[in-house]
């Protein structure tokens, strides 16, 4: 009997990293659905069976159970019995109040109705011509949806805040920020890293400057005094250390030179501008920047840079790189000396 050719093709595999990348979308899916149901929150007070959950998170348990045993495979979610469900160290993460909670921001950047994931839609539109593809997807720029949309810009900030949380100790531990008696957080948020510089150096004080609607809901510390702006017209004077935290890598070139060129116009010259971004590497490996400056691109027409690009773009604001200091965390501070 003559063998089928069908029969004796080789199978054809599917290459890395290509396997990888279709699988992580699928895996970043289903954490976000399983987010979204608030599994972990169900969880929280010890296991439960496949059809308490989805009772609880009105679904249909076989196609909930289809869900939870690929993301078991992972390492999200355990069987601690057949069908009997309990969170594991990953999934706890999901929960809404959970010390170290990701939950807010992997809704931001997997959920289909989300902010990001929607300027990603238009990742095509940026890479043919240029432009914010957010902007071309939803005909305003993310500050602006955000503004318009309260619920959406609520959501940012509770993930800016989780992912920035295990940053913060490691910014504050990796320099001394004791020398300077006052330390002037730009564009600070609610000023948690700030507050974090003070507390491990009784000695300071601190300058929180934001848009007022953010320094109004600022933590409280009574060393840190609350100023209201906008750093493209002015920043406040009378601080020896100036901090850009994850600032410049939301804006181009010309929009971040007008930020430091406001910092510029008010530092002493004993003083010192800290950049708090994540450097580049230059080589071919992985680096979380390179994705970080794809999502820069996307969402804000901003740019993740190089030590080297840092040091040219302080050149030309009136300081020089003095050093770069390495952190614990994905971000290093880049120091900026006035000239």
């Amino acid at each position: 009997m003559m063998k089928s050719t069908e029969a004796a093709r080789p199978a054809v595999s599917v290459p890395e990293p290509i396997r990888s990348v279709v699988v992580n979308h699928w895996q970043g899916r289903a954490v976000a659905v399983a987010a979204g149901l608030e599994i972990a929150d169900f969880l929280e007070r010890g296991p439960l069976s496949l059809e308490t959950l989805a009772e609880r998170t009105q679904t249909h348990a076989p196609s909930l159970f289809r869900l939870l045993r690929a993301l078991e495979s992972v390492g999200i979610f355990r069987q601690t019995a057949p069908k009997i469900f309990s969170n594991t160290p990953a999934s706890d993460c999901l929960r809404r109040n959970a010390p170290n909670s990701q939950r807010a921001w992997v809704l931001l950047t997997l959920s289909t109705d989300s902010m990001v994931y929607r300027g990603w839609t238009g990742l095509i539109k940026g890479v043919r011509n240029g432009g914010i593809a957010f902007d071309q997807v939803e005909g305003c720029n993310a500050w602006e949806f955000m503004q318009r949309e309260p619920d959406r810009g609520a959501l940012f900030n509770l993930a800016m805040r989780a992912v920035g949380a295990g940053m913060t100790e490691a910014v504050t531990t990796a320099f001394d920020w004791g020398r300077f008696p006052s330390v002037a957080d730009i564009a600070g948020g609610i000023g948690s890293q700030l507050v974090s510089i003070l507390e491990a150096h009784p000695g300071c004080r601190g300058i929180l400057f934001d848009q007022p609607t953010v320094v109004a809901g600022a933590l409280p510390h009574d060393r840190m005094s609350r100023v209201p702006g906008d750093f493209f017209k002015g920043v406040p004077a009378g601080a020896d250390a100036y901090i850009l935290r994850w600032i410049l890598h939301d804006w181009a070139d010309a929009e971040a030179i007008r930020i430091l060129r406001n910092v510029r116009s008010v530092i002493q010259a004993s003083g010192r501008l800290v950049l708090i971004e994540g450097v580049l590497s230059e080589g071919p490996g992985f680096d979380f920047a390179k994705w970080m400056d794809l999502n820069m691109m996307v969402m804000a027409g901003g740019q993740e840079r190089t030590s080297a690009e840092y040091a040219a773009l302080l050149a030309k604001s009136g300081f020089e790189l003095e050093e770069v200091v390495p952190t614990s965390s994905a971000l290093s501070l880049l120091v900026g000396k006035p000239v």
